[in-house]
C-alpha cells in the first residue's frame, strides 16, 4: 500500500501479498492479506519523500524493540525486528496453539490486535549519531498456549524465529527529532492478515470459480458424459464416410431347420398379434379364451415339429444306455426324476 509519500508492503518468498479491500480513512490506510501458516514474511518499506522518516512496527500488539529511520528516496528497505547489535528475528505466520490444559491462558490482552501488522510513520530530522546501545523496549516474545475456550483456534499469529546474524552489524544509531507526534502519525498502515479460507468465507476474497468442461467452441455448454448420453449420441450421429456401423448378427440356419423356424416364427407372430388384439378387447380377461389360444399354439408347434421330422428324410437313431435306476413296483403314478 502507498499513501502520501510512503509505501509499505508485505512479501513472502520475494513476492508481495495481494492486498484486498483497501480502505483509506484520514491518514490511515488498511487492507487484508492472506496468510499461510509456516511462511516467513518481510515488511518492505520505501520513502518517496524528500524528508527523513521514522517507522514504528507492531505485530499482534507486540512492539518491535527498535524504530527504523529511512533517508529520503530510500527504496525497498526491510524492516527488521532487531535482536542485539548483530542480529534480528525473522517473522513467520503460525497457527495459534490451542490446548485444554487448565493452566493455559484464558484472557488475552492482545486479543483485539490479533491478526494485525501495524506500522506508524512520522517525519523526522536528524540530530546526530550516537554509539549503539540496547533498546529500551523489551524484546517481543512468542505467544504460548491458549485455552480452547478462548475460541481463537484456526486463526494465525506472528511468531518470531531464532536469532539470525546480520552481515553488517550496527555500530552506531541515528538520533532524530520527530516532526509529527506518534499519537497522530504522518501515515498509519494496517495489514489485517487471515487464512485464505476465512477471507473467502467473510466475502473479502472471492472464492475460485469451478472449472467447467465445456465443448469446443461452445463455452456455455458443459459436457454430459453419462453412459445414457454417450449411447444416445452414438445412435444419433451420422455415419462417417468410409465407416461401417456394426450390424446385428444374423441368425444362422440350414435347410429344413431354417424353413421350420421361419414357419414357426410366422405362426407365432400371427398368434401373438391375435393375442395383442384380444388384450385390447374387453374379452382378453376371459380365462377360457386364453386357454384356447394356448392350446392352438401347442397344436401349431406339434404340427411344425411333425413337418420337421418328415422333411428331414431320415430319423436320427439315438443310442440309449441302460438306466442305472431300478424302479420297483409301479402303481400308475408319476415318478419325478428331475434334479431340484
Amino acid at each position: 500500500m502507498r499513501h502520501r509519500d510512503c509505501e509499505i508492503r508485505i512479501t513472502c518468498d520475494g513476492e508481495a501479498l495481494d492486498e484486498h479491500n483497501v480502505q483509506l480513512v484520514d491518514n490511515t490506510v488498511e487492507c487484508y492479506v492472506a496468510s499461510e501458516a509456516g511462511k516467513i514474511f518481510e515488511i518492505i518499506c520505501s520513502n518517496h519523500s524528500s524528508s527523513r522518516t521514522s517507522s514504528h512496527a507492531m505485530v499482534d500488539g507486540r512492539e518491535f524493540p527498535r524504530r527504523w529511520t529511512l533517508a529520503p528516496q530510500s527504496k525497498d528497505v526491510t524492516f527488521l525486528c532487531e535482536d542485539g547489535i548483530d542480529g534480528f528475528k525473522p517473522l513467520m505466520f503460525s497457527m495459534i496453539s490451542v490446548t485444554d490444559d487448565e493452566s493455559a491462558a484464558r484472557e488475552l490482552p492482545w486479543a483485539n490486535d490479533l491478526g494485525l501488522v501495524q506500522i506508524k510513520v512520522v517525519r523526522a530530522e536528524v540530530v546526530g549519531a550516537v554509539p549503539w546501545s540496547p533498546p529500551s523496549i523489551a524484546q517481543a516474545q512468542n505467544f504460548g498456549h491458549i485455552h480452547e475456550t478462548v475460541k481463537k483456534g484456526g486463526l494465525h499469529c506472528v511468531s518470531f524465529g531464532p536469532k539470525t546474524l546480520m552481515p553488517d552489524a550496527k555500530k552506531q544509531l541515528t538520533r532524530i527529532n520527530c516532526i509529527d507526534d506518534w499519537s497522530t502519525p504522518y501515515v498509519t498502515f494496517k495489514f489485517r492478515y487471515r487464512p485464505l479460507d476465512i477471507l473467502q468465507a467473510q466475502g473479502i476474497v472471492e472464492p475460485p470459480q469451478p472449472v467447467l468442461n465445456d465443448e469446443p467452441g461452445n463455452p456455455s455448454a458443459s459436457r454430459d458424459t453419462s453412459p445414457v448420453t454417450r449411447t444416445r449420441r452414438r445412435e444419433d450421429e451420422p455415419a462417417q464416410p468410409g465407416s461401417v456401423r456394426p450390424q446385428k448378427r444374423q441368425r444362422q440356419a440350414d435347410g429344413s431347420s431354417s424353413v421350420l423356424a421361419d414357419s414357426l416364427a410366422d405362426e407365432l407372430e400371427d398368434e401373438r398379434s391375435s393375442m395383442v388384439k384380444d388384450e385390447d378387447d374387453e374379452s382378453a380377461d376371459d380365462l377360457d379364451t386364453l386357454e384356447a389360444q394356448m392350446q392352438a399354439i401347442r397344436r401349431r408347434i406339434d404340427s411344425a415339429r411333425t413337418k420337421k421330422i418328415r422333411g428331414s428324410g431320415q430319423r436320427r437313431i439315438v443310442k440309449r444306455e441302460p438306466s442305472p435306476i431300478q424302479v420297483g413296483g409301479f402303481n400308475g403314478g408319476v415318478i419325478d426324476l428331475t434334479d431340484d
